[in-house]
């Protein structure tokens, strides 16, 4: 009679910014269900939105500086890349395949997340809410969604909402999609500088 107890008094954590789940199969505790769950989600909204908003004028001019200066971008990204490696190496982080995946998927969920939550989902609220509050919903949406696809305690989403709605700005000031596009890589490595490696168990 006492299996059960000892077993419900234990839950699984997928690191600091997780919520524990007493179930296993609840926690994200592996780098593929980062993929299926958050990524799979991200870029559904934002082909969904990039399909629905048409106008395409409203939104091309936010390229114009990468296509003006694509070699500035490239070293840009050289240089990440270079702080990214240094960063590893202070932290004891090692090279690996899967850390090389890593990198290379917070580099593409931070261009699907500007895509789906800096312009193509404020251009869709913008007509019926208004600029301003329409990068708010956004930005509300954008914390929200990270409770449910990475199980994120609600401290990391509430930030994950201020930092959206820095983005925007950023964005707003800039005009530049692919600079706010490098910044958002850059501060999600700090802030989850590797992938999720297994299971933690306590309780």
């Amino acid at each position: 009679m006492s299996a059960p107890e000892f077993k419900d008094s234990k839950s699984f954590s997928g690191g600091r910014l997780q919520r524990s789940a007493k179930v296993r199969s609840s926690a994200v505790l592996h780098f593929r269900q980062v993929l299926s769950r958050h990524l799979v989600t991200m870029s559904l909204i934002a082909v969904v939105m990039g399909l629905w908003v048409a106008a395409v004028d409203d939104w091309v001019q936010l390229l114009t500086p990468f296509v003006a200066h694509p070699v500035r971008y490239l070293a840009a990204c050289s240089v990440i890349v270079a702080v990214i490696a240094v960063y590893q190496r202070v932290r004891g982080i090692p090279w690996s395949a899967a850390q090389v995946g890593w990198v290379g998927y917070l580099f593409l969920i931070s261009v699907v997340e500007e895509w789906a939550f800096r312009v193509f989902l404020p251009l869709y609220l913008a007509d019926d809410l208004g600029a301003r509050a329409s990068v708010v919903i956004s930005g509300v949406i954008f914390g929200a969604l990270h409770y449910f696809t990475l199980r994120w305690r609600m401290t990391a989403c509430l930030i994950t909402m201020l930092g959206g709605l820095g983005f925007s700005r950023l964005l707003n000031v800039s005009g530049d999609l692919a600079l706010v596009i490098l910044v958002h890589w850059m501060v999600t490595f700090l802030n989850t500088p590797r992938p999720p490696v297994g299971e933690s168990r306590r309780g």
